[in-house]
C-alpha cells in the first residue's frame, strides 16, 4: 500500500519511513502538502500520514489544504504537541486519526491500517452538509438537487466551507488552503471568489463575521433578511 508521508518540521522523517516500510506500506515522503497535493502518487496513494514537528503550523491548516486539494484518502496526524485544541481542530479539519508523538513505530503504522479499514467500510465520494450535496470525485455540486454551476476554485471553495461548517474562515487561511504556497495571492482575490460563490449560492448562505473571516450557513435561511442569528451575511 502507497503511503504518503507529509513531513513538516519533523526530525525523524527517514527513520518512519523505513518503519513504515518494515510494515507493509511503500511510503513516499513529502516536505509539505504543496508537494504532496502534487506528486505523480496522489492518486494511487492508499493513505496519508502527516507528521508535525514542534514548530510546524497547527495540523488542521496542513489538513484543511490536503482536504481542500482533492485528497480524500484516510489521514492520520502524528504532532510532537500534546495539545487537546489542535487535536480537536485537526479532527474537525477532516483527520481521520490524531497521534501525540512519540508513538511506538507498530502505532504509527497501525493507525493508516484502521484509518484505511473504516474508510474502506463507509466510503463515501458523496459530501451531504444542509441541502448542499457535493460529489468529490466528479467535483459537481448541488443545491435543493439542482446542479450548481461552479469554476474549479468555487467548487474548492465550496468544499473547504462544508469541510468545516461550523467555523469561520480567515483570507489567510483560504489562500493557504485553495493556493498552498502561492504568495502572490492577494486578499482581493480571496474576496472576489467569495463572493462568485456567495452569488450563485444565493442570499444569507456566506457569513461575514468581523475578525473571524467567512462561514456557510448550511441550513437554508428561513427569510432573505440581512441579518441571521446575529452574524452579519451579505447577498
Amino acid at each position: 500500500m502507497i503511503l504518503l508521508l507529509i513531513d513538516q518540521g519533523s526530525s525523524a522523517g527517514d527513520v518512519l519511513a523505513q518503519r513504515l516500510a518494515s510494515s507493509g506500506f511503500l511510503p513516499h515522503v513529502c516536505d509539505s502538502t504543496a508537494e504532496a497535493a502534487a506528486s505523480p502518487l496522489r492518486e494511487s496513494a492508499t493513505a496519508l500520514l502527516l507528521d508535525q514537528g514542534l514548530e510546524a503550523p497547527d495540523a488542521a491548516v496542513a489538513i484543511a489544504q490536503l482536504r481542500a486539494a482533492g485528497m480524500a484518502q484516510p489521514l492520520v496526524a502524528l504532532s510532537a504537541r500534546d495539545d487537546w485544541r489542535e487535536r480537536v481542530a485537526a479532527l474537525d479539519a477532516g483527520a481521520d486519526d490524531f497521534v501525540v508523538k512519540p508513538a511506538r513505530s507498530a502505532a504509527a503504522a497501525a493507525r493508516p491500517r484502521a484509518a484505511i479499514r473504516r474508510h474502506a467500510g463507509g466510503r463515501s465520494d458523496r459530501l451531504a452538509v444542509g441541502d448542499i450535496a457535493l460529489d468529490l470525485r466528479a467535483r459537481c455540486a448541488w443545491q435543493s438537487g439542482r446542479p450548481l454551476a461552479l469554476t474549479r476554485n468555487e467548487f474548492r471553495l465550496l468544499r473547504l466551507f462544508a469541510l468545516a461548517p461550523e467555523g469561520f474562515l480567515s483570507k489567510n487561511q483560504i489562500a493557504d488552503a485553495l493556493w498552498p504556497g502561492d504568495r502572490t495571492i492577494s486578499g482581493n482575490a480571496v474576496e472576489v471568489l467569495v463572493a462568485r460563490l456567495r452569488q450563485k449560492l444565493g442570499t444569507g448562505r456566506i457569513l461575514t463575521a468581523r475578525g473571524l473571516g467567512y462561514g456557510m450557513d448550511m441550513e437554508p435561511p428561513a427569510s432573505d433578511g440581512p441579518e441571521r442569528d446575529g452574524w452579519r451575511s451579505t447577498g
